[in-house]
């Protein structure tokens, strides 16, 4: 039985991820803040463990017996905090828990990025290879966090994988949830012409896209950009 830590467990996107690996018949330890809202995965069966990216320094006991990290934390939409913050978790967490799990012996360490750390893509589709073109602070220290685990993995020949989520909806969120309420209640006001493109993703799809990158050994030093079959309007 393969032992999977999942960081940021209570989340939308890590929630779905632990059950998954709990189908698939892994042992999941779930990484949370203390005080976290729990709701998510109220009934899940997974060994907890406490900590804080921004302040904590010592993981090791976190990756005690670990054969893959699933690390899916990050501080995203996160308010009235200084731009530090974003580093101090997306940057500085993510060498912490790298490190540790270097000398853990762990055999796959997945990163979730984000598709926001290309900006607007000009001709879209676009590939993985497209450009950095970052547009707020989250998206800036997302990009840092990709290419401290990619600069790991060339220096240290430290088996990860990067996958970069589009927009993510299922049940559970509560982000596209203000935007779905409006329209079933008739109260949608349009802002624009409506043509502005979105690529959207549903959670379940996306989470065996993060099981797939850590089971397959051809996703080692690989980014995956994980979208739906195609882009839309926001209007469609």
């Amino acid at each position: 039985m393969p032992n999977a830590l999942v960081t940021g467990a209570n989340g939308f996107t890590a929630s779905y991820v632990c059950r998954q690996l709990l189908e698939k018949g892994y042992k999941v330890r779930g990484l949370v803040r203390k005080n976290a809202d729990m709701k998510l995965i109220d009934g899940v069966s997974i060994d907890l463990c406490y900590a804080d990216l921004a302040l904590d320094t010592d993981f090791s006991s976190v990756m005690d017996g670990i054969d893959v990290v699933y690390h899916i934390a990050a501080a995203y939409r996160t308010e009235n905090v200084p731009r530090k913050y974003f580093w101090d978790v997306n940057v500085e967490g993510t060498r912490k828990l790298l490190e540790a799990a270097k000398k853990a012996g762990v055999k796959k360490f997945v990163h979730s990025s984000t598709v926001g750390v290309q900006g607007d893509i000009k001709n879209p589709p676009a590939t993985e290879e497209y450009r950095y073109g970052p547009g707020d602070y989250y998206q800036e220290s997302k990009v840092d966090g990709e290419k401290l685990v990619l600069e790991f993995h060339k220096k240290e020949k430290f088996p990860i994988a990067i996958v970069r989520p589009v927009g993510i909806y299922g049940p559970g969120d509560t982000r596209f949830l203000k935007l779905f309420k409006h329209i079933y209640n008739g109260k949608f006001r349009m802002i624009g012409d409506g043509k502005v493109l979105y690529h959207m993703t549903y959670v379940e799809d996306l989470a065996r896209g993060f099981i797939l990158a850590g089971e397959k050994e051809e996703s080692v030093g690989e980014i995956f950009t994980i979208g739906g079959e195609g882009y839309l309007t926001l209007g469609e």
